[in-house]
């Protein structure tokens, strides 16, 4: 009969030690489903935050209908009430030269933002203008005293006094360095094209009206002349000797 060496140790098979393994796992499943589940509330709280919190911005725009000018647009596009609002430019924006003070619109845009803006409720947009491009040489010269390149800084805080600040540098080149093409079956130039005829049709009926009453002047000389010629006919002075009738 042949002896059996090295008998296995089945004792980790025994129920007890599946139970103990079974608490272990439930255990550490437990604590992650409670780590993930805290994570996925925080957040979702910092997403219902952000997507309630107000959020004002500051980005340069051209003015329809005026070539050659931008504007700075202050605005805030959050659901909620900004308020205390601070509104900064770095480098600082200087003041018109004397000679230009009384065209110049900068003072407004600087006097706008001296002072913080108490609220700015959701969609408020404050509009200046930045950049007066005025014709010289056939390009656009800014009228202005406002840089080309400018960092545009904002602080504010929601209606429960939690804190926010940002900073937007502006380029106007990346304004003025856009382009386009105008199609002739654009509302624009279908626009521009009857104002154009318009235009033509009112000088014809000035020049019409014109020469109307230049002929009805004629026609009413024309007809005083006669009616003094027959009444001169009619009036003739009295023969010598003669009493006038």
């Amino acid at each position: 009969m042949t002896e059996v060496k090295g008998a296995i140790n089945v004792s980790w098979l025994e129920p007890a030690w599946f139970a103990a393994s079974a608490a272990g796992v439930g255990g550490a499943s437990a604590a992650v489903a409670a780590f993930n589940g805290v994570r996925t509330l925080r957040q979702a709280r910092r997403d219902s935050k952000n997507r309630s919190r107000p959020m004002v911005t500051a980005g340069l725009e051209n003015v329809p209908y005026v070539r050659g000018s931008q504007k700075l647009v202050i605005k805030n596009h959050g659901p909620s009430m900004a308020r205390n609002v601070r509104v900064s430019f770095d480098p600082p924006i200087p003041d018109p030269e004397p000679e230009k003070a009384r065209q110049s619109v900068t003072p407004f845009l600087k006097r706008r933002y001296a002072v913080p803006i108490p609220v700015m409720p959701p969609g408020l947009s404050l509009e200046n203008i930045y950049y007066s491009g005025r014709s010289v040489g056939g390009q656009f010269v800014n009228f202005e005293p406002t840089p080309d390149q400018v960092v545009v800084k904002i602080s504010y805080t929601d209606n429960n006094g939690e804190p926010y600040e940002d900073e937007f540098p502006l380029d106007m080149m990346l304004i003025r360095s856009m382009t386009e093409a105008t199609s002739s079956a654009a509302p624009e130039a279908k626009l521009k094209e009857i104002a154009t005829e318009l235009k033509r049709i009112r000088e014809l009926l000035n020049k019409q009206r014109q020469e109307d009453h230049q002929d009805t002047a004629e026609s009413t000389i024309g007809e005083e002349i006669m009616r003094l010629m027959e009444r001169g006919d009619d009036n003739e002075p009295p023969k010598k000797g003669e009493l006038p009738t």
